[in-house]
């Protein structure tokens, strides 16, 4: 306190009596904190700013060194450098760290000047600072309002309220082209494409006037004249009163994404194989064709195309060379149609064309043929000679249906009728439906079929073409409906291997079969073998012949007694995967049959590699036994090929005596056909040939 009495004659000595008060006041009432030290830096005085930024009273800082305020956030170099300032130049000023009487630590703005008398001696020193945490933490925001800006991955542009750019950031030249030079004194016109009218900015800045905000998509051009587009947000800025200051653009590049959403529109609107419009965008086209045929009274045909044969060409070559050749045949109907057609793939091998602004019904069938026929032509791919057909069905509007589902639906209908008159055309008709509503009906029925027991077994004789000796009996099914009367083999057994009912029909056969052969032999009656047939859906289960297998153990029937017989088509359509189940069959014990022998492709090459005991000789041989000499030659070289690799010769279908002679001579081990003896309930069959005594080849035929 000495000391400040000390200055404060010093101050007295040097300032005039009126000048004093007012420099007290200044020391008293600055904001700025104030310290005054002897020149051994003892504190002598403080105000109250310092009071208040510090935490310290003056009480307990006078005398105190001005250490007391360090933070140890400096180093003593740091202070070694303040000193040397301060003795060589008088002052000092800078940033510095230091502590309050909480312990908190805060930055500060300090300034040290020392205080010399007139004589030059050293007797005070003064400190000055301010808490400047509140500016250092406006400065980082601003510094990372500026990184913002700067590193936005947006474009952004600051205008003033006339619209002259007067900023930009990295992003905007990046996706522009335009550099900050470049566009600040510009307008946003400078970035204007022309994609945009007039009304379309007009409602924009509407927008932005009365509500301060506008976003939305619009395409604006880059300095290399490239157009874009971009997802925009314009906002308005105003100051404290109300008055618009700036507009900040904010952009964003969607070309990406542009080009995403048209892709996905592609994906959900074509079909990725062909390229062709799929089902959905076909219903659209369909459907504003049907208004457009409406408007000018003309008619419209939808045709329904089904490739004939491509499943084999798909299983036999591969999906690759399947999906190249759904190609080929996508860009052929393409070119035979004419302009302004719809080409369409549903899917598979299925494609539906609509014909447009016809005239007449004769217009739709002639290009039917006409697309037929270029079908048929061969399909080259990689280095393979294809060749395939095709079925369609017609349906015209709107004569057939008046919406799209209508008209698809009636046009597969057709379709499917031209498939069983094998191939060709078909145009819908009212047969068809009523064809359709038919097989819907057995289908349905024949699901209840067996738990209704509406199912019965008959079997059909095979005699020895010499001796007329029961040699063996094929079990056939047959099925009566008390509403639908007898449905006949050849309309429901298609229908079951479509639905794979087939699959449960299979397994009642051959239970049935296995019953029977067990109530025969318990009655002590000579029974041989019994054919039971085996379709190609049935092969298509992993555990086929495991679960037959186990059928004929759980009813404890010898397999011997049972013939597998199996189509040729569908042993030779996948041989790799038929082989092990035919090996499988065989080694169980069971007989193995082929049946229709000489209908399909005969692949000689493998049928050394079946395990087989009978080959059936298609009956379409048979008939034309008598009438054309190269079916004969092709019959007996059957018989005489099976002989050589010790197989027993089936002829099915024998209907006349001259039939029967030709195959007696040609040493036909076994026949059978509607001569021999038709299908007969067992009952009938255990009277006629178990317990009797019948030679029908010796006899003649039994009706």
């Amino acid at each position: 306190m000495t000391h400040t009495r000390h200055t404060d004659t010093h101050w007295n000595r040097q300032a005039p009596d009126n000048l004093v008060l007012p420099y007290a006041r200044i020391f008293h009432d600055s904001q700025e904190a104030i310290m005054v030290t002897d020149h051994h830096s003892r504190i002598v005085s403080v105000n109250p700013a310092f009071t208040s930024i510090t935490g310290y009273d003056e009480s307990e800082v006078i005398g105190q060194n001005p250490n007391i305020l360090k933070s140890d956030c400096q180093d003593s170099e740091f202070y070694v450098n303040i000193w040397a300032s301060i003795h060589k130049d008088g002052k000092w000023q800078g940033e510095i760290w230091n502590r309050r009487k909480n312990g908190e630590v805060y930055p500060e703005w300090l300034s040290i000047s020392s205080v010399k008398d007139e004589n030059g001696i050293l007797i005070n020193y003064v400190g000055i600072f301010s808490d400047i945490t509140h500016r250092k933490h406006t400065l980082s925001k601003l510094r990372l309002h500026a990184q913002v800006f700067s590193n936005a991955s947006e474009g952004i542009m600051i205008t003033d309220k006339q619209l002259k750019i007067l900023s930009v950031n990295q992003a905007f030249t990046t996706m522009t082209g335009y550099t900050e030079q470049e566009a600040v004194g510009h307008t946003p016109r400078l970035l204007h494409s022309g994609q945009q009218n007039q009304f379309f900015y007009i409602k924009m800045w509407e927008r932005i006037h009365s509500t301060g905000f506008w976003e939305g998509e619009i395409c604006n051009k880059r300095k290399n004249g490239e157009l874009y587009p971009e997802w925009l947000s314009i906002t308005t800025l105003r100051d404290e009163k109300g008055n618009i200051t700036n507009y900040i653009g904010m952009f964003t590049d969607i070309t990406e994404r542009k080009q995403s959403e048209e892709h996905l529109k592609y994906l959900a609107h074509f079909d990725k194989l062909t390229g062709l419009p799929n089902r959905t965008l076909l219903s659209e086209l369909v459907n504003e064709a049907t208004v457009n045929a409406m408007k000018m009274n003309r008619k419209l045909a939808v045709f329904f195309i089904d490739l004939d044969r491509f499943k084999m060409v798909n299983d036999s070559l591969g999906h690759n060379i399947g999906d190249s050749l759904l190609q080929l045949v996508a860009k052929r109907l393409s070119s035979v149609v004419r302009k302004g057609d719809i080409v369409s793939r549903l899917g598979g091998d299925e494609f539906i064309i609509v014909l447009q602004d016809l005239q007449e019904q004769e217009e739709a069938m002639m290009i039917a043929n006409h697309l037929i026929s270029h079908i048929k032509m061969p399909f080259w791919v990689e280095d393979n000679e294809l060749y395939i057909s095709a079925s369609i069905g017609i349906c015209m509007f709107p004569k057939h249906g008046g919406d799209f589902e209508t008209l698809v639906k009636h046009a597969d209908l057709a379709m499917y009728q031209a498939k069983i008159q094998n191939g060709g055309h078909q145009f819908f008709n009212e047969r068809i439906i009523n064809t359709f509503l038919r097989k819907l009906d057995v289908e349905n029925e024949l699901r209840w079929a067996i738990a209704k027991n509406q199912l019965t077994l008959y079997y059909q004789p095979q005699v020895s073409a010499s001796t007329g000796h029961l040699e063996g009996m094929e079990a056939l099914i047959r099925w009566n409906h008390p509403r639908l009367g007898s449905v006949s083999p050849g309309e429901f057994i298609p229908i079951a291997e479509e639905t794979g009912i087939i699959m449960d029909i299979g397994k009642w056969v051959l239970k049935e079969v296995c019953a029977q052969l067990n109530s025969w032999l318990s009655a002590s009656l000579a029974v041989p073998a019994i054919a039971v047939n085996l379709s190609a859906r049935q092969f298509l289960v992993p555990d086929l012949a495991s679960s037959i297998g186990d059928i004929v153990r759980q009813t404890c029937c010898d397999p011997q007694h049972i013939v597998i017989e199996i189509t040729e088509s569908s042993s030779m359509n996948d041989i790799e995967s038929v082989l092990p189940i035919l090996h499988e069959l065989k080694s169980i014990g069971f007989q193995i049959a082929i049946d229709d022998f000489g209908k399909g492709y005969s692949a000689l090459g493998y049928m050394k590699q079946f395990p087989i005991d009978i080959l059936k000789i298609d009956k379409s041989f048979v008939q034309e036994l008598t009438s054309d000499s190269k079916s004969a030659v092709i019959t007996k070289a059957i018989i005489d090929m099976s002989h050589g690799m010790n197989l027993r010769v089936i002829a099915e279908g024998v209907e006349t005596q001259e039939q029967l002679k030709y195959l007696q001579a040609m040493n036909c081990d076994i026949v059978q056909g509607y001569f021999i003896d038709r299908p007969m309930p067992s009952e009938q069959l255990e009277l006629r040939y178990l317990k009797g005594v019948w030679s029908s080849c010796q006899n003649g035929s039994a009706n």
